[in-house]
């Protein structure tokens, strides 16, 4: 059926249940089925802990909106706003905020940098909307795949407004993303994705200001933080999440995960 709506280009929309709220998620040319497989249960609970109403939430790396209904079903007021480079994905992410009315929501579609240049977004196959896409081109070598073209754009250029909570997951992009967020105002609190190191080769690290912290998401039945001085070298897919955190903000946060 999902091969013969996709041949088609059949629209249908099918409820999702997220959190206390319901929402009509669009399946058109092979987008929007990574909805109903929740690679990120725990970001629920980190979203919460983290959150507030009033905020304003930057999710860099939006793909097909999965963290935009995550926070939505939480803080239905807050201001989204969300880039993402890849058309197909800005496109669709549109569409869902329309479908569901969702407020105060802007998608940008570009990717953060330091500076303003066009680049290729590196596709798995044929997957228009491939969350492991990276603007590195042999981030993860030997599966073929194929550029697109995307623009990147400093953030100060689009959004110079602070933010409260920041979500970053760019699949090896984060030193640059890291560095332009900082080139605005504001402390924000920023989760963020970065794979793992697998040897002392890889030194390149996330740039960070002096007065923050670095926490890893423990990601077991009940969620919960470990303070680290430094990022440690490992293999281990399932320890690639962490939260920075002002110092002034650490004792409120770190009261919310117990």
């Amino acid at each position: 059926m999902r091969q013969l709506f996709n041949k088609l280009g059949i629209y249908r929309t099918y409820p999702l249940s997220v959190g206390k709220k319901t929402y009509k998620v669009p399946i058109h040319k092979g987008l929007g089925y990574a909805h109903f497989v929740d690679a990120e249960p725990w970001m629920d609970t980190v979203l919460k802990n983290t959150g507030q109403d009033t905020f304003r939430f930057l999710d860099v790396g939006v793909n097909i909106g999965q963290t935009l209904l995550k926070w939505k079903a939480e803080f239905p007021n807050s201001v989204y706003v969300g880039f993402e480079p890849n058309q197909n994905c800005v496109t669709y992410v549109n569409d869902l905020i329309v479908k569901n009315n969702l407020e105060h929501c802007t998608i940008q579609p570009y990717g953060i940098s330091t500076s303003k240049t066009d680049a290729q977004l590196y596709l798995l196959g044929r997957d228009r909307g491939d969350s492991s896409a990276s603007t590195i081109q042999n981030f993860r070598k030997d599966q073929g795949r194929t550029g697109i073209n995307i623009q990147l754009i400093p953030l100060k250029e689009i959004d110079n407004t602070p933010f409260d909570l920041i979500k970053i997951d760019v699949e090896g992009s984060e030193l640059e993303v890291v560095q332009s967020i900082f080139e605005i105002k504001g402390n924000p609190v920023i989760i963020c994705e970065i794979l793992p190191v697998y040897s002392a080769d890889n030194t390149e690290r996330l740039a960070r200001q002096n007065n923050y912290v670095i926490y890893r998401i423990i990601k077991e039945e009940k969620i919960s933080l470990i303070k680290l001085n430094e990022f440690d070298i490992h293999g281990d897919i399932n320890l690639c999440d962490y939260i920075f955190m002002p110092e002034s903000k650490e004792k409120t946060i770190i009261a919310n995960f117990n």
